[in-house]
């Protein structure tokens, strides 16, 4: 069988990276407070049912009733609300003969969009092959997940037709700008199993643990227009520079913390924490709104957590050192700064002690690869089979680079292998 696996993937290796090339050629991005998945779907949609599929079910997220409700639901985009329409989930069910263990496999196939621009190696969407890599917007984050999917299970059904468990693979929309509300769908619609890999790119390493998060807009307000009278004005430039001083500071010492205390399980070599700031705005867009000091300027900041940090804990550390910062300066003029989360609070969360790490272990082995664990360094839909389903998933994917940045490409060698392991791991696991 192992042997056989290998020739099959082998023997259908241009046609597998053709079908990923094709959903990278499909554009699928998201500009808040619009998503443009509909076209990739139905890409995916023709490909499900061309492979056998059991059943194919294809519906937006509104269209499961419980949804809304549901505590983990966050419809707002920025303040904007986040429509669903012409975005489906496609789910392709592979049923077995009965009796035995299942296994889903989830990708979402919406990006963010193509800037920032321009792109050098390749076209966005061109989904070109150069030494080894494989370019365009997607193919890292996480496009990938589709086809390695698709033929992990096409493999093993040609070559060992009467698993038992059933096979599950997953599109799902909405998971940039922390949506989360395609994959809260489909579990809200019943589509669970007894294990799951979400596809992200952890580099080959097999993920227990991911990351969480939270987003924050931080708004400082002053006098506008121009001291015509020599009246003293608040100017809200000068303490938004003050509070990119703290921002810092916060990350420095947060770190710095975090560097001489023990590190959570599975981020014992990585417990730095990442902060990005990601927007810096004030003042309008145009030459013609430069009239004055603006009445408010914005700092946008994306604030990293370990799993286990709750987001009372997050909000209450990020935005009270940032107040006491500012109440230390002397030249604070006693107007604190607002702060408006832009996205839900993405909770990390970890999935431990679980038959199918032995089973990925050998079909690591097997395929020649070294087998690690670790903990994903980032946020991603994993903490929605952990914390609000009854599906244990851990979070796997290969190398690449430049994520949500120009020339976004994915390892060939990784996608092969990975094929090769998940097909290694199906049969094991259903069979």
């Amino acid at each position: 069988m192992e042997h056989l696996i290998d020739e099959w993937i082998t023997s259908h290796r241009d046609e597998l990276l053709g079908f990923l090339s094709t959903l990278v050629q499909t554009p699928s991005e998201v500009y808040p407070p619009l998503g443009g998945e509909l076209n990739c779907q139905r890409v995916v949609e023709s490909a499900y049912r061309a492979a056998g599929a059991t059943t194919v079910d294809v519906f937006t997220p509104d269209e499961v009733p419980d949804l809304r409700t549901h505590p983990a639901f966050f419809g707002t985009w920025n303040g904007l609300p986040r429509p669903f329409e012409n975005r489906p989930n496609v789910v392709g069910i592979f049923k077995g003969s009965g009796g035995g263990r299942s296994l889903l496999l989830s990708a979402h196939v919406d990006t963010v969009p193509r800037t920032p621009l321009p792109w050098h190696a390749a076209e966005p969407f061109s989904g070109a092959i150069k030494d080894g890599k494989l370019y365009g917007r997607g193919s890292w984050d996480t496009k990938w997940g589709l086809a390695v999917g698709l033929y992990a299970v096409q493999c093993v059904r040609a070559l060992s037709p009467a698993l038992r468990g059933d096979m599950i693979l997953e599109s799902v929309v909405d998971e940039e700008y922390a949506g989360a509300h395609g994959t809260l769908a489909s579990r809200l619609r019943g589509h669970n199993a007894d294990i799951a890999i979400n596809a992200e790119p952890t580099g080959m390493v097999v993920a227990p643990a991911h990351r969480g998060g939270g987003q924050w807009r931080i708004t400082v307000r002053g006098q506008a227009g121009m001291a015509f009278a020599n009246e003293k004005l608040s100017n809200p430039v000068y303490k938004l520079a003050r509070v990119i001083e703290a921002v810092h500071a916060f990350d420095t010492e947060r770190n710095a913390k975090l560097a001489n205390s023990p590190s959570p399980r599975h981020y014992e070599s990585n417990p730095a924490l990442p902060l990005y700031t990601l927007q810096v705005s004030g003042g309008g867009q145009s030459y013609a709104e430069a009239s004055g000091i603006p009445i408010a300027c914005d700092l946008l900041v994306w604030v990293e957590e370990h799993p286990g940090t709750t987001q009372a804990t997050h909000g209450k550390n990020f935005t009270g050192f940032i107040d006491e910062y500012l109440a230390r300066d002397p030249g604070f003029d006693g107007v604190y700064p607002d702060y408006q989360p832009t996205i839900r609070y993405l909770p990390g969360s970890v999935m431990d002690q679980h038959p199918f790490f032995d089973v990925l272990e050998q079909a690591y082995r097997a395929s020649g690869r070294v087998y690690q664990l670790g903990g994903a360094p980032f946020a991603c839909d994993t903490f929605v089979f952990n914390l609000h389903s009854p599906t244990p998933a851990l979070t796997l994917g290969p190398r690449g680079g430049n994520a949500h940045a120009a020339d976004e490409f994915v390892l060939i060698e990784d996608v092969l292998d990975l094929t090769r392991i998940y097909a290694r791991a199906i049969a094991a696991w259903c069979g």
